[in-house]
């Protein structure tokens, strides 16, 4: 369940970053930001150390400086996609912590009732 709230806080990060594009956001720091994005979830999902996805936050803030106060709706987007982001990566982390190291214990003793 945790996992796919993290793909979920993922996929609205995401959303998120392109909304951008409605506001008087510059184009370069849209696709940044949706990189920055679609990084942090291949990290979080993919490496063995989930906390990886928290570089995509480094590229968030080079978009919240750029902005400055030139967009006021684009500053509180990237501050949205940032706490998206790391909520992502915390409750990806979470399942794997909550997951039971040993899942297969139960299939042992079946196979070993059969033989």
């Amino acid at each position: 369940m945790a996992r796919n709230l993290s793909n979920l806080c993922f996929g609205m990060a995401l959303s998120s970053s392109l909304l951008m594009k409605i506001f008087a956001v510059p184009e370069e720091l849209i696709w940044l930001a949706v990189f920055c994005v679609a990084a942090s979830a291949i990290l979080t999902n993919f490496m063995w150390i989930r906390s990886m996805g928290i570089a995509g936050i480094s590229g968030l803030s080079i978009v919240y400086f750029k902005l400055g106060s030139s967009s006021l709706p684009g500053t509180v987007l990237t501050i949205l996609t940032t706490v998206l982001l790391i909520a992502a990566v915390f409750m990806a982390i979470y399942a794997d912590i909550s997951l039971p190291k040993n899942s297969n214990q139960g299939d042992e003793k079946k196979h070993e009732a059969q033989f």
